[in-house]
């Protein structure tokens, strides 16, 4: 049985508007699979909470830009304690001395991204190589295998335009396979 792609994105205060890329970036891809995109509440996180969103996701986007802030460090802390696959990604440009001090301390590969445009590029070759796993877990037919090899093709040469105009699902948000989205339907028509 196909798995869902199941993703938390991590952003700093001032990226807050790029969050949504993953999510537009995710729902462009040529693919019919059920995605999950989970994140911290804007009005805070208590620690049991916050492990439940992150204990089974596939990846974690970290968007660092010019400064830390909350709980962006917390959720940075429990990702690797419990051993998640971390994409970090941060704003060129300069940082604020907090700023500076977390890339010191938080050692990890971090790519560097210049706009919203730039952001989506990457993430949509992440996400690709994601769902081209090995195992076929997400259960791709081949017609989107070989459509998702020709969508990394364009967005390794930079044919693929991006996002221009961030927003979507600031609270998370779940994109349905046509099998889930027709049962979800058929739930709510029997419950009116």
């Amino acid at each position: 049985m196909a798995e869902k792609l199941r993703i938390f994105v991590s952003a700093t205060k001032d990226l807050e508007q790029e969050r949504a890329v993953v999510g537009r970036i995710l729902a462009e891809l040529p693919v019919q699979v059920g995605a999950e995109i989970r994140r911290s509440p804007a009005d805070g996180i208590d620690y049991n909470t916050l492990f439940e969103l992150i204990s089974n996701v596939d990846r974690i986007y970290f968007l660092l830009g010019r400064d830390i802030s909350a709980p962006f460090g917390a959720e940075w802390q429990l990702a690797l304690r419990l051993e998640r696959t971390i994409v970090p990604l941060k704003l060129k440009g300069s940082r604020t001395q907090a700023g500076q001090e977390f890339l010191r301390i938080a050692h990890a590969p971090w790519k560097t991204f210049h706009n919203s445009r730039h952001l989506g590029q990457q993430i949509g070759l992440d996400l690709v190589d994601t769902l081209l796993h090995p195992e076929n877990r997400y259960g791709l037919q081949l017609v989107e295998v070989e459509a998702l090899q020709q969508r990394k093709q364009a967005l390794r040469q930079g044919l693929v335009q991006g996002v221009s105009d961030p927003g979507g699902a600031e609270g998370g948000g779940v994109i349905l396979d046509p099998a889930e989205a027709q049962a979800f339907i058929a739930e709510e028509l029997e419950q009116r």
